[in-house]
């Protein structure tokens, strides 16, 4: 048997909000979803960021008072900048240590076109469980031999035809 690879367990599309997304927003978003941490995007839908719920928490815990008037409006103002990535094509195992490393629980699969980055697909903690758990393999939703490529053209078609 072969080990997997990143792209085999990875979930296609990831789940975003804008720089002037309401933090509280932002948090029903993740609990509603049951998100480890979402993308955030600038006006031109760029990604510049990370909000998570370790964010969130942090932006309560800095606000002192806890009060919602102290705790920052929105996700820019409570974000981190740098966005943990990672290539599709390296063993999920190794995928799995630097998620470990790195002390984050979901790495994005990034892709840039004319001057904008955008996440296509995120490997999370989960993904690597249900591997581990004996999932069907069609319980995870990997990228099933679809090139990066392919995926972000398709998002740039449907961009430019809404």
């Amino acid at each position: 048997m072969t080990p997997k690879l990143v792209r085999d367990l990875m979930h296609i599309g990831v789940m975003t909000c804008r720089t002037t997304t309401p933090l509280p927003e932002a948090a029903r978003i993740l609990l509603r979803e049951n998100l480890e941490s979402l993308i955030v995007l600038n006006d031109s839908g760029h990604a510049v960021g990370v909000f998570g719920r370790e964010e969130a928490v942090a932006a309560y815990a800095r606000s002192g008072t806890g009060l919602p008037e102290d705790v920052p409006a929105t996700v820019a103002d409570a974000m981190r900048s740098e966005i943990p990535t990672i290539p599709p094509d390296i063993p999920a195992a190794a995928a799995a240590g630097l998620m470990l490393d790195r002390g984050v629980r979901d790495l994005y699969l990034m892709h840039h076109d004319g001057g904008i980055g955008w996440p296509a697909a995120v490997l999370r903690f989960e993904d690597v469980l249900r591997y581990l758990a004996g999932e069907p393999d069609d319980a995870i939703a990997g990228l099933r031999g679809k090139s990066p490529v392919d995926l972000f053209d398709a998002r740039r078609r449907a961009q430019s035809d809404g």
